[in-house]
């Protein structure tokens, strides 16, 4: 296999093969803008792909971030993208050849992260190949069949979920979308994400200013927008690519929560979704051990759900990865500890 900089590509023609071949949840993260925000939050981005007999069977975003003393970690989100057509038995072969190069291709990387989109690969042997339990991106994840008529998608969700759309019409929630947010609108989400933080007992799911200003800097998206007795109480950030919209991020007014606007903005969005031609809805990761609450509230609409491996790392620099990993286990032992307080 030869892996090289994916130069003959253009951001068109990179996203059309990441549509074709990647499966329904997660192709976002492969896409040309999506690596321009990485660019954008200040890390290093290339993007290469793998040929084998001169056919490109694969394609990867890679992204770099740097830790202390000059050394790295590569990190390749949701990917690689495989070719449709491979045998799935040639993947790992696939992760093992971007390992190697990677290591030769970039010395002072301490380990290499990747996140292929399939379920399994524990049939095969892969002594090298090392798995967290903390992973990054969602193991699961919950969709909703939109292909279906909008009676039927209603009609499948739990008995509750459908009481609380007609809820939500009866008490007058009205939505507006929008292709972009302006600065005072993007305040009004600040303040709303503080109200979501402080209802989830303080547990902050939330990335930092830097990272929303950034996504809203490169990344295509929709934004919903929930009102409620003349205000916006409500709003969702919803991503439009191929197949699939993906809920991205989302925040409310506890105030308002008995109007029932959330589950009415999901409603809508899958709506607009279907509207689109979109097959799936993606309402993001669920775990019930990590998220129990959220969770159980995704899987009140009944829908499908999506498992991946999840993450997958490739140690270059053993000891240094190891105290990497000690670090990092405790890191999220102190939050967990922290936010019980």
């Amino acid at each position: 296999m030869i892996i090289q900089e994916a130069t003959n590509f253009s951001p068109e023609a990179w996203d059309s093969f990441i549509r074709e071949h990647y499966p329904p949840v997660g192709a976002f993260m492969q896409t040309f803008a999506w690596g321009e925000f990485q660019k954008e939050l200040g890390r290093s981005v290339t993007r290469y792909e793998v040929r084998d007999n001169e056919e490109i069977i694969a394609v990867f975003t890679y992204v770099e971030h740097m830790l202390r003393f000059g050394y790295a970690y590569g990190y390749i989100p949701r990917g690689p993208v495989v070719l449709s057509s491979i045998d799935s038995k040639k993947i790992p072969e696939i992760l093992s050849a971007i390992g190697v190069w990677s290591k030769k291709q970039f010395p002072h990387l301490i380990f290499l992260r990747v996140e292929p989109p399939v379920p399994f690969l524990n049939e095969y042997k892969l002594p090298h190949f090392w798995f967290p339990a903390n992973y990054i991106q969602p193991k699961y994840n919950a969709t909703i069949d939109v292909t279906k008529s909008e009676e039927e998608i209603l009609g499948s969700f739990h008995p509750s979920t459908r009481s609380n759309v007609k809820r939500a019409e009866k008490r007058g929630v009205s939505v507006t979308m929008k292709e972009s947010i302006d600065t005072s609108e993007y305040q009004v989400f600040v303040e709303m994400m503080k109200d979501t933080i402080k209802r989830n007992s303080g547990q902050n799911a939330y990335p930092g200013d830097a990272y929303f200003r950034a996504l809203f800097e490169t990344v295509p998206f929709t934004v919903f927008y929930g009102h409620h007795e003349g205000k916006i109480v409500s709003a969702h950030f919803v991503l439009f690519f191929g197949e699939t919209a993906t809920y991205l991020y989302g925040a409310s007014h506890t105030a308002h929560l008995k109007s029932k606007i959330d589950t009415y903005l999901h409603w809508t969005a899958m709506k607009e979704a279907k509207r689109r031609g979109c097959k799936w809805y993606d309402l993001g990761g669920i775990d019930s051990k990590r998220w129990p609450s959220l969770t159980a509230y995704k899987r009140q609409y009944r829908g499908r759900e999506f498992e991946y491996i999840g993450t997958i790392e490739i140690p270059f620099r053993l000891p240094h990865y190891l105290i990497y990993t000690v670090a990092r286990n405790a890191k999220i032992w102190f939050s967990k500890i922290t936010s019980r307080k």
